[in-house]
Parts: structure tokens; sequence; C-alpha cells
């Protein structure tokens, strides 16, 4: 007897008893449905954080700043005790988790792999205007680290001063999705300094519009000087100035150097990471949410596969005469285990398919829903997302799962008598 022979013979013992088998199988479209949604959820989110989050590229680059440490044995409320600094020697304050400009370039000269660091200054903006336009809108604005490409609309990367990069939702306000037409034009930015806050302004020009996402829809990126000349005339007079909470270090190198640039900042009291280190933190996150998730899939699954030991116990019991005479005929026990064993994954494909297909109507419905009722929130995104290959494996575990639960049974199949299985009644 062919393959194809056997898969349409265990097809039609199913449907002998179609109630039996339509339960049976609606049990395992539980657990395919609701692996199906975790999965597609799962997917989405990390399309999301592909799409929104990854708008700037640096692999070589590490993000620093001073590591707060607890003392040993010391309690979550309790102070912590004043260590002096003494010595000449003596770079960096464990009282305060600022450095200044200074000890960052001392630090980055015990680092011959750093090409180029970055001072990250806190800066304030108010407003931001384009020339000819009356409208001003509110912004914010920093400088990305040497090192650092962002991915844009139109235009280039800023290569000078009193240059800036137009976050996405500004250059919509202005331009509609006309962003090239905003390149080369001037914008003016406003910021509060001194001890009247008076407002003051800087004249920039548009060299390029960022691509839509989290950290490109909340800050326009502008040159490090401008960045550093606004932080310098808001902090003027101030005993903050010079005092910053983190930087960056270009390296030069492959991954092996930066694990080694890291580790010896570690011992110097730094915590650094890459672009990687950040979103892996996203992505784990994601990844135990749907392992959790999934879990109460896999419990439906374990009482579904009880089902499909029950059904097919029966069906042997209902077709014993039927396998004596098979068996009498000349059909072995492996081709009768096999037969049984078809049936059981048959049982687990159909109901795979079954709740993959319901788990994609919802999903067509939510992402509909979604995209229509939080536009802005969801452009170009699917909350719920359906990648092939997720699908295959989804059928195959449950076609898996599905043939483990059906072998005792197709075991005892191809174990009986033939003669006392002509004999039963």
């Amino acid at each position: 007897m062919k393959l194809t022979d056997l898969i349409t013979t265990a097809n039609r013992n199913l449907f002998r008893n179609k109630l039996r088998t339509l339960l049976t199988v609606l049990a395992i479209f539980v657990g395919a449905f609701t692996l199906t949604l975790t999965n597609g959820l799962g997917d989405g989110l990390k399309d999301f954080i592909e799409t929104q989050v990854k708008n700037y590229e640096g692999n070589n680059v590490l993000f620093i700043h001073k590591k707060i440490e607890q003392p040993d044995g010391k309690r979550k409320n309790e102070p912590a005790e004043y260590k002096e600094q003494t010595g000449e020697d003596a770079e960096f304050d464990p009282n305060t988790i600022v450095v200044t400009e200074e000890q960052i370039r001392r630090l980055a000269k015990d680092f011959p792999e750093v090409t180029e660091v970055s001072p990250n200054y806190q800066i304030k903006t108010e407003y931001l205007a384009l020339d000819g336009v009356d409208k001003k809108y509110q912004v914010r604005v920093n400088a990305i680290a040497k090192g650092v490409t962002q991915k844009l609309e139109a235009g280039g990367q800023i290569a000078g001063e009193n240059q800036i990069i137009l976050q996405n939702d500004i250059a919509k306000a202005f331009a509609g999705k006309d962003f090239a037409s905003l390149v080369g034009r001037e914008v003016t930015v406003g910021f509060k300094a001194g001890k009247e806050q008076a407002m003051q302004t800087v004249k920039l020009r548009i060299v390029g519009v960022a691509t839509k996402g989290i950290q490109a829809t909340q800050f326009s990126t502008v040159d490090a000087a401008t960045e550093k000349k606004i932080y310098e005339t808001q902090r003027a007079g101030s005993p903050e100035l010079g005092k910053l909470l983190s930087f960056s270090f270009e390296v030069k190198g492959d991954a092996e150097t930066l694990e080694q640039v890291k580790k010896r900042l570690d011992e110097k009291g730094f915590k650094a990471e890459t672009m990687a280190d950040q979103s892996k933190r996203t992505y784990d996150a994601i990844s135990l949410f749907q392992i959790g998730m999934n879990l109460f899939a896999f419990i439906a699954l374990l009482a579904a596969s009880f089902g499909i030991i029950n059904t097919l116990v029966i069906a042997v019991m209902e077709r014993t005469k039927e396998i004596g005479l098979q068996k009498a005929l000349g059909m072995g026990r492996a081709k009768i285990f096999f037969l049984f064993s078809l049936e059981s994954i048959l049982i687990g494909f159909w109901g795979a398919v079954s709740g993959i297909g319901g788990a994609a109507v919802l999903g067509m419905f939510a992402n509909s829903y979604a995209s229509k009722f939080y536009t802005e929130s969801f452009e170009g995104y699917q909350l719920i997302a359906f990648k092939p290959l997720s699908l295959i494996l989804i059928v195959v575990l449950i076609s898996l799962v599905a043939f483990v639960a059906g072998v005792l049974p197709a075991f005892r199949a191809s174990r009986l008598n033939p003669i006392e299985a002509l004999r039963y009644e």
C-alpha cells in the first residue's frame, strides 16, 4: 500500500465517527489557536522594535555611564557612607555618578582602541520654526554619538556645524510627505538661558528628515557643536557646567575588542553597552512573554493529547475485527502501526491548520482595528504578525505531539493477534 493510499485510508477512518473526531480536533484547535496568537503577537512586537526603535546604526559605539553599586552588606534604605577623594591620582569621585569632560578625555587615553569620544550634553529647547512659516512646534533636540548613523526618509547625514535632521512628525507637519522639499531650508530653534531665562535662538540648516520611530519621533538631531553651544549657554555660570551623566566611545575593532573594552570599563566603575545590548533586553522580555503565554497553549495541547489517546483506543476496539482481517490478508505490524500513527498525526494536523486559520482571521481584525483607531502608533506596523516559518513550526510541533499521543494505541493495534481479533465481539 502506497503512502498516499495510507493517508487517504487514515483520513477516511477518522471520519467514520465524525462527532468524536471533531471534538478531538477542536481540543487541538484551542492549543494551536493560542500558540499562533502568542507567537504572532511576539513576532509583531519584534517587528515593531526593528522598524520603530532601530532608527540608528552604530555597531562599534559604546554608550557609557558610571555604575551605581551597592556596597557589600548594605541594606536597600541604608544611607551610603561618604568616601573622601584623596591623592593626585584619584580621577573619579566615588560619591557621584557624574563625570567631567576632562575625566572623560583622560579615560579615553587609557583605551587605544577608542577613535572618537562623544560627551552627551543635556540640553532643553523650546520650539522650532521653519523660515517663511508662521507656526512654531515644540521640539527636543540632541546630537547622536560619533560613529552612529541615522535612518532617513530624505536628505543625508549631518556633516558640519549648524545642521539639523528633522524628526518625522514635525517634517510631516511642515511639508506633508514631501520631505525632500525641506532639505536645504533653514529653521530657527529657540531655547531659554541665563538667570532671567530669556529666549535665545540658533539658526540651523535642514540636511535630512528622519524615518518614523520612537526615539526619532521624540528628538530632532543636531550636530555636536550646536548641542555643545546650547549646553554651555544654558549652563553658563552654573557649578553643573561640564558635569555629564553619560558619554560614548567609538571603538575600532571587532566584537571581541568591544567586549574587552567593556570589561576594562567595568573594572574602572563604568557600565558600557552597545545598541545590540540595549535591543537584546527588549527582545529577551518579549521572548519571556511568549514563553509564558505558550505555557497555556501547551497545557491545552496536553489535555488534547489525552483526547487523541481516547479516540484511537476506542477506534482500535471498534475496528478489532477489521484489523484482524487486514493482518490475515498480509498487512504487517509496521503498516498497522503506521496507519494508526497517521490517524493521530492527521488529528493534530487538522487541529493545527484550523487553529492557525482561526488565529489568522482574528489577527486580521485586530490589525485592522489597531491601524484604524491607533493610526499614528501602528502606521506601517502589524500588531500580530504571522510569519510562515513560525506557522510551519507550529504545525510540525502539534503533529509531533499528536504522534506521541497516538503511539500507545497504534502499538496496541499492531500487536493484535489476527485469529483472536477475528473472534472479537
